[in-house]
Order: C-alpha cells, then sequence, then structure tokens
C-alpha cells in the first residue's frame, strides 16, 4: 500500500495528467473546427501538443522533487520513457 506521500505524489501526478488532457482536447478542438486536411494548420497543433507534453513532464519532475525532499527515494524522472522510476509502491491506489 502506498504511503501517505506516494500518495501525495500520485496525486499530483493525476492532477497533473488531467491538465495535460484538458490542453490536448483544446488543441484537438482549436485544430479539428479548420478541417485535417488543411496541413497549413498543423504546425500550430503540433506546437500545442507538444507543449502540454512538456508542461506534464515539468510537472511530474516538480513532484518528484518535492517527494525526494520529503524523504521518499526519487530522482528526475526521465522524460516520455512512459514508466516513473524509483522506490515506489507497487499498489497506488
Amino acid at each position: 500500500m502506498a504511503t501517505a506521500l506516494e500518495q501525495a505524489f500520485i496525486a499530483s501526478v493525476r492532477a497533473a495528467q488531467g491538465v495535460k488532457q484538458a490542453a490536448l482536447v483544446a488543441a484537438f478542438n482549436t485544430y479539428a473546427p479548420s478541417g485535417f486536411p488543411v496541413f497549413a494548420n498543423l504546425p500550430a497543433y503540433y506546437a500545442a501538443v507538444q507543449a502540454a507534453d512538456a508542461a506534464f513532464w515539468v510537472s511530474v519532475n516538480s513532484a518528484a522533487t518535492t517527494a525526494a525532499a520529503a524523504g521518499i527515494t526519487s530522482g528526475v524522472v526521465p522524460d516520455m520513457q512512459g514508466q516513473i522510476y524509483g522506490n515506489w509502491a507497487s499498489i497506488a491506489t
């Protein structure tokens, strides 16, 4: 079972993921009405998606740094690796 500090980290990552998903929806809703065949709009959409991903990883690394300062073995999370490494509980709920 996850400790209170681990649960705080999990909640932070969950909140960051929610913000990321909202940003992705906003980017999609801005791009989609123009029609996907309009390739001139693709760079702006792609930039918005990259910005959402970057903001997510900044938030995750901030939460990891806070957790490490509180005594949980952690470190900077490798960007976009799909797995958060460290000494985290295997049951995250």
